[in-house]
């Protein structure tokens, strides 16, 4: 299969940028050029320039250089410039997951359900192996990318974990006329009915002043994030997620470039958006250690610190426009024009109405989506590490609970614990994720892989524990785990989409859902001999059985 990670960067701070990988030899262009000639097919363009490292070409001839659509996966290359108007999901999100990092396997993965067909479609954009190796394509970038890898990752074989559940969920999905994953009629409405809610109690709060309403528009403001949440990953109602988010303060803009291809793709390592989110006062990070603050204060005053998290978002993301990295909207206008609006009826009272409402709207909605990645297990760097593939690895950082419970009735928890659902099929409405999560356990129980969940009470405690003391203190988070373990050594026989292809196996006792306590050992659900030669190497904690007969394909 091809395709996966894009070469170019642009948008990126020069921090997180990682230099193009294209080196444009004249000799090898030339060539290029007469053979789409002669088959009468676009060819991939560029300068004159003899150099062959990996170095940053001038920004000012991106336009002249080789192709800017060029992705890569393992050592397969694909040229996207003929396919950008084509894309279902529109050509923005092709641009944007080239500029995220070195890599976009798993954005690839990730946002096609039916990946057979998604994979079929793109061979005909594949790049020869002569063009890559003359122009360097797959050469590593020196700078911002994870030093542990020494190839990118590799698309996942039929027998993967996530491919037998992806192909499930595409099943499913087109049995109830839903083939896209596109919201039932039933969410479609709740969605006007709680907007429209908020916006009357916004006009009540302005109209009357008082306190109630201050208090009710920041709980419907909560609602319409959710749904604002759930709008920004699906290309088809982008326009929704422009309303429901920029209308209550957030950026979606923002979300959509940074949420969608490094929160999810990433998700609890360095290259999470996310991760840094809530430093210095909440430390989420697992690995390092914390100062007396953020271990004996702000941990307790979270409730105060998250009240400010919308006015923190929106300064964010201001300081963002203003280095020229966000889109300038309307959108950006309609929290400070909120504001001003309840200053010019109430005077002072009007923005205290505006922090009361925002106190309750951060309070509720970020507590919930903090859970869902600090509780015990999402934070255990060793056994994320040991993940077989991306899916495994989202496992293993997200958290779930309120299992079986219904689409309406998972409303009060903002639709958020369905979270590692949503994680693995981001692009899914989550009008669909209770039917999932079914499929998630069965699959779950015959691969023997864990798919831990806990009362929500649990969870909050896990939270305030991980924000007070660092849960995998001096670990590496490997960014890429699947066969790549925390002393950088690469284990052959795990290596992404190779491991996975083992047959489905009956779920031992010890694998079943549940109330897992926190940090409970499993035992390996690799092959016994692999099993005894990673315990030379790295702590020997599992997430599922142990398989006598299994054998590395690879090994």
């Amino acid at each position: 299969a091809p395709l996966s990670s894009l070469l170019l960067e642009r948008s990126l701070p020069p921090a997180m940028v990682r230099p193009a990988t294209i080196a444009e030899e004249t000799s090898s262009l030339s060539r290029r050029r007469t053979a789409a000639a002669a088959a009468d097919e676009p060819a991939l363009t560029g300068d004159d320039d003899s150099s062959n490292d990996c170095s940053r070409p001038n920004p000012s001839e991106s336009s002249k250089g080789v192709s800017q659509e060029i992705l890569a996966n393992r050592k397969e290359v694909d040229d996207f410039e003929p396919f950008l108007n084509k894309h279902p999901g529109g050509k923005d999100v092709l641009l944007l997951v080239r500029d995220r990092f070195e890599d976009c396997t798993f954005a690839f993965e990730a946002h096609h359900v039916n990946y057979q067909r998604a994979r079929a479609i793109i061979r005909k954009y594949e790049v020869s192996d002569q063009v890559v190796e003359a122009e360097g394509l797959m050469c590593r970038p020196k700078g911002y990318h994870d030093e542990s890898l020494t190839e990118p990752p590799k698309l996942l074989g039929d027998e993967a974990f996530y491919s037998v559940l992806r192909r499930r969920a595409a099943d499913y999905l087109r049995k109830v006329g839903y083939p896209d994953g596109g919201p039932t009629l039933h969410c479609k409405v709740l969605n006007w009915v709680v907007f429209a809610s908020w916006c009357a109690s916004f006009f009540m709060m302005y109209h009357t002043g008082w306190k109630v309403f201050a208090l009710l528009t920041g709980l419907l403001a909560s609602w319409v994030g959710a749904f604002g949440h759930n709008w920004v990953h699906q290309p088809k109602y982008k326009l929704w997620a422009y309303l429901t988010l920029d209308c209550i303060g957030f950026s979606s803009d923002g979300w959509y470039r940074e949420h969608n291809l490094q929160h999810h793709m990433f998700t609890n390592t360095p290259w999470d958006n996310h991760f840094k989110g809530t430093d210095p006062f909440l430390v989420t990070d697992p690995t390092v250690e914390r100062n007396w603050c953020q271990s004996k204060l702000f941990p307790y005053l979270h409730p105060l610190l998250l009240g400010f998290g919308l006015y923190a978002n929106y300064c964010a993301h201001l300081v963002e426009l203003i280095k020229g990295r966000e889109v300038v909207s309307v959108g950006k206008l309609l929290l400070p024009g909120q504001i001003a609006l309840l200053m010019y009826k109430w005077g002072g009272w009007g923005f205290a109405l505006h922090v009361i409402s925002s106190f309750v709207l951060g309070n509720y909605y970020f507590t919930i989506a903090l859970i869902n990645h600090n509780t015990t297990h999402t934070l255990d760097t060793d056994e994320r590490n040991k993940s077989q593939d991306w899916a495994v690895a989202q496992l293993h950082s997200s958290a779930d609970w309120s299992v079986n419970c219904s689409f309406l009735s998972a409303g009060r928890w903002l639709w958020l614990n369905f979270h590692t659902v949503h994680h693995l099929f981001p692009l899914v409405d989550f009008s669909h994720h209770p039917a999932i999560q079914g499929l998630l356990v069965e699959t779950c129980k015959e691969f023997g892989i864990k798919y831990e969940c806990a009362g929500i009470g649990t969870l909050y405690l896990q939270m305030l524990c991980s924000w007070r003391k660092p849960l995998s203190h001096m670990q590496k988070i490997l960014v890429y785990a699947g066969g790549i373990w925390a002393r950088g050594t690469r284990l052959e026989f795990a290596s992404y989409g190779v491991a996975s292809s083992l047959p489905p196996r009956r779920v031992p006792q010890e694998a079943l859902v549940g109330q897992v306590p926190p940090r409970r050992s499993g035992r390996p659900i690799f092959p016994q001999s692999a099993a005894r030669d990673l315990s030379r190497r790295a702590p020997a904690r599992g997430v599922g059985a142990e398989h006598d007969n299994d054998r590395p394909r690879d090994a």
